[in-house]
């Protein structure tokens, strides 16, 4: 009997404390949703937003060495490559695509809002638009994830220079809000949501979500593992923080990614 009174007992401490933790932890999740984010004075977010124009502006050419990894369904090439990439102000990119032993797979260069994609081993050329395409190719997904993270890395954000830009601030991270209207895989213009997530105290860019609806992530771009990169010069006003792995993701159906890991940046060499 004494028994059963102690197992009683002991079930009954088990379900208050589990209890006592659901309520802390629903709890959380409200304020996480409804009191974490206040927006913040002119003055900050004017810093805030400066503080990512700065990067742009800064980095007028760079070049890198990469790993990309990509997935997803209906994948057109090897997932795993190396590669290289040039930039230079404000839309020219030049990526070559390795496999192993350096046999070339692809060559991708744009300039401005066109792009042309160069296979060798078929000998094959695709045009295409980065904005405002009607066509559609089979190449269209891994295309535009791969912008979205080369302009990540580069601290191009879309609709930062135009529109309103509205800044919150939680406890470790700035959420930045903005209307953009773009183009997805030839479907009519629709507006989309643009977060983007960026560090409080480094003001590192973290990720950017473009999203149709508060719950709804069309793609998402994240950055992790930055790291001063400086000039030959070695002048103190061209040196940045560069993330060295980038993840752009679609989350629709029969979506993919591309993981860009990138061992090396050469920032502004003449």
């Amino acid at each position: 009997m004494a028994v059963l009174i102690c197992t009683q007992r002991l079930r009954r401490m088990i379900l208050k404390g589990f209890y006592v933790v659901l309520c802390l932890w629903l709890t959380s999740c409200a304020g996480i949703q409804q009191g974490s984010f206040a927006p913040v004075s002119d003055d900050q977010s004017q810093q805030v937003l400066e503080a990512l124009r700065q990067k742009e502006t800064t980095i007028r050419t760079l070049r890198g060495l990469f790993q990309a990894s990509v997935s997803g369904s209906g994948i057109p090439f090897s997932q795993r490559f190396n590669g290289m990439m040039s930039y230079a102000t404000p839309d020219t990119v030049h990526l070559r695509g390795f496999l192993k032993f350096g046999v070339p797979m692809m060559d991708f260069h744009r300039e401005g809002n066109f792009y042309e994609l160069y296979f060798p081993a078929e000998n094959e050329i695709i045009t295409g638009k980065v904005k405002g395409s009607t066509a559609r190719t089979q190449w269209d997904q891994t295309v535009q994830l791969s912008i979205r993270a080369l302009d990540a890395v580069l601290g191009k954000i879309a609709g930062l220079s135009r529109g309103e830009v509205r800044v919150l601030k939680g406890e470790t991270l700035y959420r930045l809000d903005m209307k953009e209207t773009l183009s997805e895989d030839g479907q009519p213009q629709e507006n989309f949501l643009v977060r983007t997530w960026v560090d409080v105290q480094t003001l590192e860019l973290r990720s950017i979500e473009y999203r149709r609806s508060h719950d709804d992530i069309v793609v998402s771009v994240e950055c992790e593992d930055y790291r001063e990169v400086k000039a030959p010069s070695g002048s103190t006003q061209e040196r940045v923080r560069l993330p060295f792995m980038v993840t752009a993701t679609d989350h629709r159906p029969n979506g993919g990614s591309i993981t860009l890991n990138f061992q090396e940046f050469v920032l502004n060499a003449a």
